[in-house]
């Protein structure tokens, strides 16, 4: 199956493997292991290693808001605990 789609674009590929695009799907991984993390279900990571509350219970949103922690670097910037942190806080409760 794979070996008829080496021939087609990077978009056909992915429709005729039923996946989503790459930033997609690391997206959707950020966010699963930071659910876990939240959580504390099924993770040897701990909470306080990488975020902290924001809160502030009295905004909109859930209650699980993620404050961002103060990056001097570009490497902590781009880390796991930053990018996460703004997709985190958009999601709905």
């Amino acid at each position: 199956m794979v070996k008829n789609l080496i021939h087609l674009p990077y978009d056909a590929r992915l429709v005729g493997l039923d996946l989503f695009p790459l930033n997609n799907r690391q997206s959707r991984g950020d966010l699963i292991q930071t659910y876990q993390i939240v959580r504390g279900h099924e993770c040897a990571l701990e909470f306080a290693d990488f975020f902290e509350l924001a809160g502030m219970e009295h905004l909109r949103g859930h209650p699980f808001k993620l404050q961002r922690k103060l990056a001097h670097t570009d490497v902590r910037q781009n880390g796991f605990s930053q990018r996460v942190v703004g997709a985190w806080n958009g999601l709905l409760d």
